[in-house]
């Protein structure tokens, strides 16, 4: 009777670790949950502003523009990410934030550290989109909306090569440099998009900061080097150093 070679154990499976339950894994992600509430709170506050007569006011002292902030609206390049345009616009950044946002809050822990870890990327990836649209748009009117940090985490993204990787794409890889590619086309198709729409609705062409898109991703890109990796199955996933 012959005898059977003795099984070798499998590794854990990547899935076995990263293919939870959705709600564990938004649990896990709740910094992304909390950010999206706060802006549509914000909102919620915007539509309260326009039905009581101030909506101009929050626009005022809120959105971001380079003659605001020269004359001492410094605080704008915060509020900005925080303000949107309108139902479609908000939808859409929220839509974004859901999708991206997750792989680095989980990244960073689920604890009350790991929730500040990304309040602090999203808010850096957001000045800096900030920041690059005033120097490259010194004379274009306000900007509002969260895109330069959403950007951000996209850039973080792109350095992934895969859920719950540790070590992170180069940033001159094919990876990398394929969402770059698709970064540019979506911006380029939100500008097309955004012109056909003014045009066709008569209201004229509707500026898109694609400035505050390119400082989001660059700086998304550059942060994650430095971030933390957290979470402690993710340093336990077999083959990560």
């Amino acid at each position: 009777m012959s005898e059977q070679p003795p099984r070798v154990s499998e590794a854990p499976r990547r899935e076995a670790l990263w293919g939870r339950g959705p709600a564990m894994l938004w649990f896990e992600a709740w910094p992304v949950l909390v950010m999206t509430a706060v802006i549509w709170l914000v909102f919620a506050g915007q539509l309260i502003g326009d039905a009581r007569g101030y909506g101009d006011a929050i626009f005022v002292y809120g959105a971001l523009s380079a003659p605001g902030f020269a004359h001492g609206l410094w605080w704008t390049i915060l509020t900005h990410m925080f303000l949107h345009a309108g139902w479609l616009h908000i939808a859409m950044n929220s839509a974004a934030l859901v999708a991206l946002g997750p792989a680095i809050a989980q990244r960073l822990g689920r604890d009350a550290l790991g929730g500040l870890l990304f309040l602090a990327f999203y808010l850096v990836c957001g000045l800096a989109g900030g920041a690059v649209f005033l120097l490259l748009s010194p004379g274009q009117g306000a900007v509002v909306g969260a895109s330069g940090a959403i950007f951000g985490l996209w850039g973080a993204v792109a350095r992934l090569s895969g859920p719950g990787e540790i070590k992170l794409a180069p940033i001159f890889s094919g990876t990398v440099m394929r969402q770059v590619v698709s970064a540019v086309i979506s911006n380029l198709l939100v500008v097309g998009l955004g012109a056909a729409y003014g045009l066709a609705s008569g209201v004229g062409i509707i500026g898109i900061a694609w400035q505050a898109h390119l400082g989001g991703f660059v700086a998304g890109l550059l942060l994650v080097q430095v971030t933390p990796v957290r979470f402690h199955w993710l340093k336990a996933m077999p083959g990560r150093a």
